[in-house]
């Protein structure tokens, strides 16, 4: 009998917080929908016609407020109370530019939503492409789009930082449409780490080619330069045709990570002290649930873990991102937080 109650019991709690959970989700979802639907509307320069816009999406949305005129460094979600807790904190020691990966078919579906949420968050964002988009920040190349491009399009948008952006940032950050950048948290590893020394972070995998000792970084999980690192890469490695090999139909990640090694670029361990990751190449999903491929286990250059153990508290990044997920990961990173809990300096 205590048996079947407790069994009844675990049953009925199991529903309700499984019809709560669907309930907020429901709500991230159609929120994120209507946000969706006028992303691709600029907002426009007035401040009362800007003010009315943003009154008529949280009248629509309820307390998702998205920011007055989504500008460099904020994202939809950011709410004001959320502003001017943090305004200042995340910027104000480690500049970092950031590059994402893209194609016109992805920039309303994928290079959106990014943008709304983590990628506003650098200092200064770019998104690679082929062609232009009337809200993205993009650099428009001149190549064929598909993944047999994706080597062409890395070297002209490191040739294009070198060349445009160098001094603008300590710290330079490649990552694709898909992938989810936790940007406080990428400041926070970079923040003891010196730019002028010549190293590179990501989730990092074993060569698999006998020309190259020290592996590569996933591109799928992002990986970070340091300033003299894209400086060696763009003036030591694809200078040299005995370094980098700018026409190979390798990966993109694999190759870049060749052409860094040759240019004298380190690539560097980003655990945490406990020895778990920071970057991720595959999606969170997959790393809490252990829905782990025996290639990555082969593969990677340290343990890969899943369950609780998966990720490091101060995770970086995660590969495979949906676009409804970039919101409600941005969302419940942001603005949920367990009673009790406060900031603090770990």
């Amino acid at each position: 009998m205590a048996l079947e109650y407790g069994s009844t019991k675990r049953a009925m709690m199991t529903f309700t917080v499984g019809a709560l959970f669907g309930g907020v989700v429901a709500m991230l979802v159609v929120s994120s929908e209507v946000l969706m639907d006028g992303v691709n509307k600029p907002l426009p320069d007035d401040g009362l016609r800007r003010q009315s816009y943003i009154r008529t999406l949280q009248e629509t949305v309820g307390d998702l407020t998205p920011q007055a005129g989504r500008d460099q460094g904020q994202g939809y979600f950011d709410t004001i109370e959320f502003q001017a807790m943090n305004k200042g904190k995340e910027k104000s020691r480690v500049r970092v530019l950031c590059w994402v990966l893209t194609d016109p078919e992805n920039h309303d579906s994928k290079a959106l939503p990014a943008y709304d949420t983590w990628a506003s968050k650098c200092d200064r964002t770019l998104f690679i492409t082929t062609k232009s988009h009337s809200f993205l920040p993009t650099v428009v190349l001149n190549v064929t789009e598909g993944r047999e491009s994706l080597l062409q399009k890395s070297i002209h948008a490191f040739k294009h930082v070198y060349e445009h952006h160098l001094d603008e940032a300590d710290w330079f950050l490649k990552a694709d449409d898909d992938t989810y950048v936790i940007m406080e948290n990428l400041r926070h590893f970079l923040s003891n780490k010196n730019p002028e020394e010549p190293v590179y972070y990501g989730f990092r995998f074993n060569s698999i080619r006998p020309d190259t000792k020290n592996g590569y970084m996933s591109g799928g999980a992002g990986y970070v330069l340091s300033r003299e690192a894209v400086r060696r890469l763009v003036t030591q490695g694809m200078d040299d045709p005995r370094k980098c090999r700018l026409h190979s139909k390798a990966p993109e990640d694999l190759e870049i990570g060749r052409c860094l090694e040759k240019a004298g670029v380190l690539a560097g361990d980003s655990r945490d002290e406990e020895g778990r990751q920071t970057f991720h190449c595959l999606s969170l999903q997959d790393h809490v649930l252990g829905n782990l491929p025996e290639w990555l286990h082969r593969y990677s250059t340290y343990p890969v873990k899943s369950g609780p153990d998966c990720c490091s508290k101060h995770t970086i990044s995660f590969h495979y991102t949906e676009p409804i997920m970039m919101y409600v990961l941005d969302f419940a990173i942001h603005h949920i937080r367990p009673y009790g809990q406060c900031d603090r300096k770990d």
